[in-house]
């Protein structure tokens, strides 16, 4: 009987210390979207507006390819000035974005943003011209999880 009380006490044992390192707690998501979604509405009221969205990036995500995240599509080509960025959530995330002049993509630099709700610009060397897409997208770096949004100010064409 002694012997049965050992097989018992083990499975306790060991699921109690594995409850002890479980991974952290997932973010306010539901808050973080909430956030997000406020972003995208303050931005959009904006005359030169273009467009915006905001996605769901998780710590266990791969790294985003190229035909992932959210894409904005223009019915005429478009001059894009700027891209405002702001991550919700805590922690770090990279942020990208490809355009589309014609049929062909190009990618323009990643930037790596607290999440902490404040609003960053994408950097543009020069406003991209006759864009007709563009593709938003982006993965943590440091956190459990965050929601990225975007903005897009420029002309229609």
């Amino acid at each position: 009987m002694r012997r049965r009380r050992y097989l018992l006490v083990l499975p306790v044992v060991l699921s109690t210390a594995l409850a002890s390192c479980s991974s952290p707690p997932e973010p306010e998501l539901q808050a973080a979207q909430a956030q997000a979604d406020a972003f995208v509405e303050s931005e959009a009221v904006s005359a030169n507006f273009l467009g915006a969205g905001s996605f769901l990036a998780l710590q266990h995500d791969a790294v985003p390819l190229p035909d992932e995240g959210i894409t904005l599509d223009y019915g005429a080509d478009a001059r894009i000035e700027g891209i405002n960025v702001a991550c919700f959530g805590g922690g770090k995330a990279s942020f990208g974005a490809s355009v589309r002049t014609g049929s062909s993509w190009i990618g323009l630099d990643v930037l790596t943003l607290a999440c902490d709700g404040e609003p960053r610009t994408a950097p543009l060397n020069e406003p991209l011209e006759r864009v007709n897409a563009l593709r938003l997208n982006g993965q943590i770096k440091d956190g459990a999880g965050a929601v990225i949004a975007a903005a897009i100010t420029g002309t229609a064409g």
